[in-house]
């Protein structure tokens, strides 16, 4: 408007400087009428891509999703929209008012008792533990259930909190739990297997790492000659432990045959084959050598022993030795974890899981967004980002869900593989490229394009271009996918052309017209001719 203003305001528009001064203002209110109908009108989003997974037909456009369901209609959908200061709009969307929103919330789960005067519940004991730290400063409140399994046991740093069901604490396996642990005789570094093939023979050899490291034989073919429990390289790339705990263990060995001599690398991983190389004389052939280690249990644990007939125990371990007892309700115990102690402030013998989405407000708790709805009768249920949800009313279930809002594309897009070039000598990125395969099913289409950055691609009217990229994930890309109609697009070029004619026209249209007025005097020719 202050443009249109601006520029009628010097009508009439005479001479260059007044002409241009208009085309150019025109030029800019057309050039903003066309930003304002891409905002309006156009389709724009992001399409992570990734070399090892399928291609994608989805963008993720801006805006989130809310889809409501119930039994009795069918389903509804609306955008939301999230203002800055946590209001949502719109206030209602089918049978659910949208109440606020939080950007940051977190899930919990805690137990409550199951039977009722109506309701014989199944017997799940379950507690709820207070753990206090005077020197840390830190009050911590864990449940513990026998079911689900993954509720019985929790882990407190290097420490395990369980909870165990036994029939009775006078014989077998609740006297165990409630005695000293029984030292044990096995090897905590494992063992190597190393079996060797030799045309029909196949010989096994099983050493113990621990044993082999403080003596072994000076003529074996098979020597143990390092172990890290906690396996790392340094920043020589040389082998070090992180730690003293059996979290990567490996152990290096030295094999002798006739043929040659290798250095072995032997982890106690899954699935991550040995490294070996030769040291002397040639490849060895026919010898496989792998680790077996039993999983470390922890040392220090606090384990809530329930009998048949409700009597709770506990049995605690740390560096400081083994204490069992009966376990009371308000009664604090010391494990022997510094000064930490734990309370038993509530026993559930029918213990029902209830999980709960709640707000947080510390920075430094990683949650994720979520929207408070209500339904009719009041009940109020935060939605997670990206999850679906069942609230269970009296008039049945209403199925919700805050999604992030996808648009579905004609094709298909695959990224083929992402190529990094760097400048020479040196490690600075000098360009990158996605190589793209596009996938129209529906046209029996499939071709393969190059994206880089400020050079896109289009295909069906659709601007494919190179949005990022993860210079730690050589095989990720993230394109950004957008169309706008040709009138909007025409539009914006209009207003270009016009703002440079006019530009044009004010600094050089006069000196253009004075001189094309000069041209006809220099010449000699009159303008007019009268024969005598």
């Amino acid at each position: 408007l202050n443009l249109a203003v601006s520029a009628l305001y010097r009508y009439p528009w005479r001479g260059a400087r007044k002409i241009g001064f208009a085309l150019t203002h025109l030029g800019i209110i057309v050039i903003i009428a066309g930003s304002a109908a891409v905002i309006h009108l156009g389709v724009e989003g992001m399409l992570p891509l990734r070399t090892d997974t399928a291609s994608k037909n989805q963008i993720r456009v801006e805006g989130e999703l809310l889809e409501v369901m119930t039994a009795s209609s069918q389903l509804q959908q609306a955008d939301v929209l999230i203002k800055p200061d946590g209001s949502v709009m719109p206030k209602q969307i089918g049978k659910l008012s949208l109440v606020g929103y939080s950007d940051n919330t977190i899930k919990t789960v805690s137990f409550t008792e199951g039977a009722t005067a109506d309701n014989l519940a199944v017997d799940n004991p379950a507690v709820r533990l207070r753990l206090k730290s005077d020197r840390m400063g830190q009050t911590l409140e864990r449940y513990l259930a026998v079911a689900p399994v993954a509720y019985s046991k929790v882990g407190i740093g290097p420490a395990e909190l369980e909870i165990i069901q036994v029939d009775t604490v006078g014989t077998g396996k609740g006297k165990s739990l409630l005695s000293p642990p029984q030292e044990q005789n096995l090897s905590p570094w494992g063992s190597i297997k190393v079996t060797s093939k030799e045309r029909d023979t196949i010989d096994t050899e099983i050493i113990d790492i621990k044993q082999a490291l403080s003596s072994q034989a000076p003529d074996s073919s098979v020597k143990v000659v390092d172990f890290w429990q906690d396996f790392r390289l340094d920043a020589n790339n040389q082998p070090t432990t992180a730690s003293q705990q059996l979290r990567n263990p490996a152990v290096q060995l030295e094999v002798s045959t006739l043929e040659g001599v290798e250095r072995w690398f032997v982890f106690g991983k899954e699935n991550f084959p040995p490294v070996r190389s030769v040291v002397s004389g040639q490849p060895l052939e026919g010898i496989e050598i792998s680790y077996n280690i039993q999983p470390q249990k922890s040392e220090d644990y606090f384990r809530v022993i329930v009998t048949q007939s409700g009597q709770l125990f506990y049995a605690a371990h740390s560096s400081k030795g083994f204490k069992s007892g009966t376990l009371d309700i308000g009664k604090a115990v010391s494990p022997g974890w510094a000064d930490f102690q734990i309370t038993l402030d509530e026993y559930i013998p029918h213990g029902k899981i209830n999980r709960e989405v709640i707000p947080v407000f510390d920075p430094t708790v990683k949650g994720v967004p979520a929207l408070l709805v209500s339904t009719e009768t009041g009940t109020q249920t935060w939605l997670p980002w990206g999850e679906a949800t069942t609230i269970n009313e009296p008039t049945g279930e209403i199925f919700a869900a805050f999604s992030p809002k996808l648009l579905q594309l004609p094709f298909a897009i695959a990224l083929e593989d992402f190529i990094v070039e760097r400048n020479e000598g040196s490690d600075s990125v000098a360009m990158w490229t996605s190589k793209i395969r596009l996938e129209d099913r529906d046209h029996n289409v499939i071709s393969h394009r190059n994206v880089w950055m400020n050079h896109p691609t289009w295909y069906q009217g659709w601007k494919i271009a190179q949005a990022s990229w993860n210079p730690g994930d050589l095989k990720q890309s993230t394109l950004q996918i957008k169309r706008e109609p040709a009138w909007v697009t025409a539009l914006t070029w209009t207003g270009s052309g016009l703002v440079i004619s006019g530009i044009t026209i004010m600094f050089y249209g006069r000196g253009v017209a004075k001189k094309l007025r000069r041209q006809p005097e220099e010449s000699g020719v009159p303008l007019y001719y009268h024969s005598p």
